[in-house]
């Protein structure tokens, strides 16, 4: 791909994240001073909605069943009397032992009353429980009775400054309570606080310019590293750029899955998986096609058909891997922290290839920090911010997360690669190999006379037949040692009769 018509392509992408990003903010901030000057409640006739979290108890026979973190989605609808409102209230449960796994926020608890609009009003309210989520008491749904207390917080009282801080204006509603089954011999007792979805928003809207940044950055990254395309190609590991394009795959799809299922803030989620869909199918599928025809040659200069079966043969293998991971994430949710942890070693596969082969990467260093510490920001977030918008509120909380342990043994982990990745460059690509692991290597120092006026094809000097630092190939064609070490550099094939060669130890 021409060089302007990438930046022509990278200015496009920014403009419709740009703006993309600001109709949502733009939007919502319209939508919060209409509420702001209506109030949290809606006086037009429309219904509205809020979400409270909290924590909550269940007994049973005067004993504590479990105990744990209460989610909780409540709607009203106005009617002809000012002071009654219909209302309606999903629960879902959290138990605390289960709080490091992953939860989807699925309700358990249903619940439909007359609220009373007092200034401590009360809602009287009847409901079920999802036998499909609620597995306490068997596959039938339980009858429920429910009292619940609607607790104003004012200007004048305490609670005021701690909402206020966190940038919460007027009148807001906390809500205790008790919930009974007494068919099914339970009750169940909580507290919740109001969720500040305009705070939320913002952070989402913050959130998603950030990670679009990171992308952004990323794609730079690609095409400056894509521009080095000589025969140093082929030494770049097939599995490293792989690992990464599945990994940007899996965000693209986990990001517009999560806005599909929440319905919340779907543009700033779907312009996240936008790019991530871009990087991972534009460019670093581009690049395994670059490094593939580099090995290859041969191959694809047999024709548009050897080409064809070629790139198939690599789509079906990178896709078929990209639905089977898929697959294994959906049913591995609660390890996903693990997962990602896994996805974080894609330095690996180059490192493995290099002392194998015995061969320096052709990976710039400005790649390697590049790629190393703008993969390491996001996970870093999701697992060591214990304020991010995955707690619970409306995207789900992450299995683990907050855990500083996690983070440090990440950046250990990433640390250690790119470590790795410059020690070879330095003292060599087999540098930590000790000698009885080495691998068979060729004598380039072995002896072979050489008949007087031979000349090294490289730098057209004529060689000494008593000179040390001569090497001869295996294809039996004698250079300098520095001379072919520095064409190997270019290309792994004789100057002379175009045999592959073996590394030179």
């Amino acid at each position: 791909m021409p060089e302007g018509r990438c930046d022509l392509v990278l200015l496009g992408w920014t403009a419709f994240i740009s703006f993309s990003l600001a109709s949502d903010y733009f939007w919502g901030r319209a939508g919060q001073e209409a509420d702001d000057k209506n109030g949290l409640g809606n006086t037009q006739g429309m219904p509205s909605s809020n979400i409270y979290t909290g924590t909550y108890t269940m007994e049973s026979n005067g004993s504590i069943l479990q105990e744990g973190r209460l989610r909780m989605l409540m709607g009203n609808q106005p009617t002809s009397l000012m002071s009654v409102h219909l209302s309606a209230a999903s629960m879902s449960l959290v138990p605390k032992e289960s709080r490091r796994g992953y939860h989807n926020l699925q309700p358990d608890l249903f619940l439909t009353g007359v609220e009373f609009m007092q200034a401590n009003g009360r809602l009287i309210a009847t409901g079920t429980t999802d036998p499909r989520n609620f597995h306490s008491f068997g596959n039938r749904a339980c009858s429920l009775s429910a009292s619940l207390d609607m607790h104003q917080v004012g200007e004048d009282s305490k609670a005021f400054s701690k909402h206020h801080r966190r940038g919460v204006h007027g009148s807001m509603p906390d809500i205790s309570g008790q919930v009974s089954a007494v068919e099914c011999g339970f009750s169940l007792r909580f507290e919740t606080m109001l969720v500040n979805t305009a705070l939320l928003s913002q952070k989402v809207i913050h959130y998603s310019i950030w990670v679009n940044l990171l992308c952004i950055f990323q794609i730079s990254c690609f095409l400056s590293q894509m521009k080095e395309d000589g025969p140093e190609v082929s030494k770049v590991s097939m599995a490293c750029i792989g690992l990464q394009a599945l990994t940007d795959a899996f965000d693209s799809f986990l990001h517009m899955a999560l806005g599909l299922s929440t319905q919340y803030m779907f543009n700033s989620l779907a312009v996240i998986a936008f790019v991530k869909f871009l990087l991972f199918s534009f460019l670093e599928a581009r690049y395994l096609l670059i490094i593939l025809r580099h090995r290859r040659h041969e191959q694809f200069a047999q024709g548009w058909e050897v080409v064809r079966r070629e790139v198939s043969q690599l789509y079906t293998q990178f896709y078929g891997a990209l639905l089977i991971g898929m697959m294994i994430i959906y049913q591995s949710l609660e390890h996903l922290d693990f997962i990602v942890m896994l996805l974080q070693a894609y330095w690996v596969p180059q490192i493995l290839r290099d002392a194998w082969y015995g061969s320096r990467s052709c990976l710039k260093t400005s790649f390697i920090w590049g790629i190393s510490l703008s993969r390491l920001l996001l996970p870093l977030y999701l697992w060591g911010c214990p304020k991010s918008i995955f707690r619970g509120d409306i995207y789900p909380r992450l299995p683990g997360a907050p855990s500083s342990r996690w983070c440090l043994f990440l950046l250990l982990a990433q640390a250690t690669q790119v470590g790795m990745l410059l020690l070879q460059r330095r003292y060599g690509p087999r540098f930590f190999v000790p000698w009885a692991c080495m691998p068979w290597a060729y004598n380039y120092g072995r002896f072979m006379a050489i008949e007087p006026g031979t000349e090294c094809v490289i730098c057209m000097v004529e060689l000494n037949p008593e000179d040390g630092t001569r090497c001869v190939t295996p294809c039996n064609h004698a250079f300098h040692k520095a001379c072919l070490e520095q064409w190997m550099e270019v290309k792994m094939e004789c100057p002379t009769c175009r045999a592959e060669l073996p590394p030179i130890m």
